[in-house]
């Protein structure tokens, strides 16, 4: 449970990073959107302004001597590699990169539904959105039964707590 809430407490920080960039594209477009932006180039736009430092910012913090994204040092876990030391930038990557594809997924299909009009989305999309709500069912579930996620066995981590495991 102590995962779950320093999740909770990371996502305050991401909240505060999508108000930023709320801020910055309302300041740029006088929050006069173009009814006709491309899926492809939203999705592009949302992953280099939300996915990637969002993904960066846990996978540099928990690569760092802490150990630990700010949520994570609230409540005095950190992410190690499975011999207890500190996880390698790469691993550190690919285990955040893996976390934030269900939301990434989520983005994808967002932007398609938006722009299908009456249509609807192509049939397509439901594959990503199966993706966007099964997958963080499925770790969720996993963390419960098991102590770990996928994402942590397939990198190689595991989150202890601070004082020891």
């Amino acid at each position: 449970m102590r995962r779950l809430f320093a999740f909770a407490l990371d996502w305050l920080v991401i909240a505060a990073w999508g108000a930023v960039v709320f801020g910055a594209v309302w300041a740029f477009t006088s929050g006069q959107l173009p009814a006709d932006i491309d899926p492809w180039k939203g999705q592009l736009v949302g992953f280099l302004a939300m996915t990637l430092p969002v993904t960066s910012y846990f996978a540099l913090l928990e690569r760092s001597k802490a150990r630990a994204s700010l949520g994570k040092r609230l409540v005095r876990l950190q992410v190690v590699d499975t011999a207890g030391g500190s996880l390698p930038l790469g691993r550190s990557l690919l285990r955040n990169a893996i976390k934030f594809m269900p939301w990434e997924c989520g983005h994808l299909v967002a932007h398609q539904a938006i722009s299908s009009g009456d249509a609807g989305p192509s049939t397509w999309v439901y594959v990503p959105m199966a993706v966007a709500v099964g997958v963080p069912l499925w770790w969720f579930v996993a963390l419960l039964v098991t102590g770990q996620t996928p994402y942590d066995r397939w990198a190689r981590a595991r989150v202890i707590s601070a004082n020891g495991p």
